[in-house]
């Protein structure tokens, strides 16, 4: 096998480079997983170690190993749950392990490629990358070019797997999963279990998006629940997703929700650049024109067996950035705000969606790769919303100014419905994994008033009349004075 640190001393590796690479690593994986007394442990994908600051490798020494034993649980699950030496997760080697590892034509699992997870968007905070190493990614290549399209892929062409190891979701007489009020899907052993799926299936390499919605809206912010709603007593909810950008590839995969949540009708409603920028490319005929025509572009209703629940997905592509002040927002506010490893510091729209959701007490919940990144942004959240003061001074009366700015918690927890495996990276080895970490921003206060919620959404109370006017000059005079540090 080529020795990757090599060719780092040597080149900076184009992307046909390093899937040339990848795939021919992944076919001695192979030989050594499938012939008598093989030896797959001895092979090692992990990345070279580089500086944070400059980007250059650390050919001579590893960074310190921090010992990961949740993430790394959860990974050794699955057969094809590698550790490297390094504590990563060498992804694209399964991917090509399985043939799926590319960029258009891959179905569900398309990528950009390159080394950055995310678009370049024209807010992002921060100083740009300059990592000499970069690989770039597939050049013309767009988040849900799919959608391009006049119809879906179907299980088989989304997938591109055996077929026992897709998780279906059309199924034959009486071979669907029971009913999930009846089951207890609380991670990825309980879901595979359900699902009837041998671990050797790589779908919770795909499936972590929508299981880790699942897991925002049922144990983060408990709007719903399996066991919430009956034939009689069905629930609607308006959920607002934003941000989406590989998740435009597989919205079909998104049907987990209708499978999870019996006798619900989920309304789902994409926002961000990614979605902008394929609505806008969409042509008569094609999936992304129906949202030009205010229509859903994929529906799906579960078997009855399972509750006959409905799921509804929307794009809407006339604005980059979420905005409650949008003309479609009158009939659409959300039950709930979600998105996936947002980098709520990283860039400039999310201020005015954490302020709204603090305001209107819209549930809102995030995840992030890092437990150490999501706490600087908690950490944040309290300074955007002093920020806001001199605008909502005028806006709010007193009382409600103070409730704003009274003390709250931001509970950060473990996500049971990550990414399996440690990031593919070689400046963190802190845990840092795709959808990793739950952090709920705004509550939902009416079930945890009832009990229902584990975490406290803490608020101090309003002081007495007497000084509650003073108070909030005070709180506006240091809005007026404070620095940012690129809030702003």
């Amino acid at each position: 096998m080529e020795s990757m640190q090599a060719l780092l001393r040597n080149t900076v590796p184009s992307l046909a480079e390093m899937d040339r690479i990848t795939y021919k690593a992944a076919e001695e994986l192979r030989r050594e997983m499938t012939r008598p007394g093989g030896q797959p442990e001895k092979l090692d994908f992990a990345p070279a170690a580089t500086c944070f600051r400059c980007g250059m490798p650390i050919l001579d020494r590893k960074l310190h190993m921090e010992k990961v034993p949740l993430v790394q649980a959860i990974l050794k699950q699955f057969p094809w749950g590698r550790i490297e030496k390094d504590g990563t997760f060498a992804d694209q080697f399964i991917l090509a392990y399985y043939g799926v590892l590319g960029h258009e034509g891959f179905g569900y699992w398309s990528i950009p490629g390159g080394n950055s997870p995310h678009m370049v968007h024209s807010d992002t905070r921060g100083p740009v990358d300059h990592d000499l190493l970069r690989v770039a990614s597939q050049e013309g290549y767009q988040h849900g070019y799919q959608l391009l399209r006049s119809k879906h892929l179907d299980d088989k062409e989304g997938w591109k797997l055996e077929d026992r190891l897709i998780p279906k979701l059309h199924f034959e007489s009486g071979m669907e999963p029971t009913i999930a009020s009846s089951a207890n899907v609380v991670d990825w052993k309980s879901w595979y279990s359900w699902r009837n799926l041998p671990p050797e299936s790589p779908a919770a390499l795909l499936m972590h998006y929508p299981l880790t919605m699942y897991q925002l809206l049922v144990h983060v912010l408990r709007i719903t629940h399996p066991s919430r709603n009956s034939a009689e007593h069905r629930q609607s909810i308006n959920v607002h997703y934003l941000g989406p950008e590989v998740e435009l590839n597989f919205l079909p995969l998104f049907s987990e929700l209708a499978l999870l949540l019996p006798y619900t009708d989920i309304r789902l409603t994409m926002y961000g650049t990614a979605v902008h920028n394929i609505v806008q490319h969409g042509k008569k005929g094609s999936i992304a024109m129906k949202s030009k025509q205010n229509l859903p572009v994929y529906t799906y209703t579960s078997p009855s067996s399972m509750g006959g629940s409905t799921l509804a997905i929307y794009l809407h592509g006339e604005h980059e950035n979420w905005d409650p002040r949008l003309p479609s927002m009158t009939d659409n506010l959300p039950d709930a705000i979600v998105a996936a490893n947002a980098g709520l510091l990283s860039y400039k729209g999310w201020q005015g969606v954490v302020l709204y959701c603090h305001v209107e007490r819209t549930p809102f919940a995030v995840t992030e790769y890092a437990e150490q990144s999501a706490e600087v942004q908690v950490d944040a959240l309290p300074k955007m919303l002093m920020h806001s003061m001199p605008y909502l001074q005028s806006r709010m009366n007193t009382a409600a100014l103070l409730n704003l700015m009274s003390p709250r918690t931001y509970p950060i927890e473990f996500n049971p419905f990550q990414r399996p495996g440690q990031r593919y990276i070689g400046t963190v080895r802190l845990p840092n994994v795709p959808n990793g970490f739950t952090i709920k921003i705004v509550g939902n206060e009416k079930n945890e008033e009832k009990g229902e919620g584990s975490d406290t959404y803490v608020s101090s109370g309003v002081p007495n009349a007497g000084s509650t006017a003073l108070e909030v000059q005070e709180l506006v005079g240091k809005a007026k004075g404070m620095s940012l540090d690129g809030l702003d």
